[in-house]
């Protein structure tokens, strides 16, 4: 058989069984995450201002996503998420520290029991971090836009082929951002966090 026949044939195979493995399962989704944003203590640095220690309370975070489940375990995401904390060691009248992204994710979903799966990932996106308080015997209400990603793991559940739930940790991590207040001083700080989130998803099946 020539060359090329062979090569057609094989490529026919290939996209068929291909075809038929995103068939089962695929499709777009949608999504809502809701959960506890943990973030720990940190230092409120500055080079004119001084230092301070930034204490914070447990926090919440929400968000929403649309994806594309490939049918073979593997998902990929768009996700705009949200977390808030309030600090403890601030002044005025809302002193919190939140940060808002949107994320471009991946995750892999493993089967391990009947309608129960692990899935693990993360993503990387842009992330505005913004702060309010008053600190450093400054009032500060300053925000900035920075690189950010995150990790994901977590068990999955189905509760029926369109409807799925789940339980996990995520760490999320921006740059650390440099506040410019009115008066050109410099603030930095590290708003790392780590979440405990529960999550819904419909997949379409279009």
């Amino acid at each position: 058989m020539p060359r090329r026949q062979a090569f057609l044939i094989h490529l026919v195979l290939f996209l068929t069984l291909t075809t038929n493995v995103l068939a089962e399962g695929s499709g777009i989704y949608i999504g809502g995450v809701a959960g506890l944003s943990l973030r720990s203590d940190t230092l409120l640095e500055s080079p004119t201002l001084g230092t301070q220690v930034a204490e914070f309370t447990p926090g919440f975070t929400f968000g929403g996503y649309v994806g594309y489940d490939f049918g073979n375990h593997f998902r990929l995401e768009g996700e705009f998420s949200y977390r808030e904390n309030r600090l403890r060691t601030g002044g005025g009248k809302d002193p919190q520290a939140s940060t808002s992204s949107m994320m471009f994710n991946g995750f892999y979903d493993v089967p391990v029991a009947d309608r129960w799966s692990l899935y693990f990932g993360g993503g990387i996106g842009v992330a505005t971090a913004q702060l309010e308080t008053i600190s450093l015997g400054q009032a500060i209400d300053a925000n900035e836009s920075l690189f950010a990603y995150q990790l994901e793991a977590g068990v999955g559940w189905t509760y029926n082929p369109k409807i799925d739930f789940s339980l996990g940790y995520r760490y999320f991590d921006p740059a650390d951002p440099e506040f410019v207040l009115p008066a050109g001083q410099r603030v930095s700080m590290d708003l790392q966090t780590h979440e405990l989130i529960v999550k819904i998803r419909y997949l379409f099946n279009l």
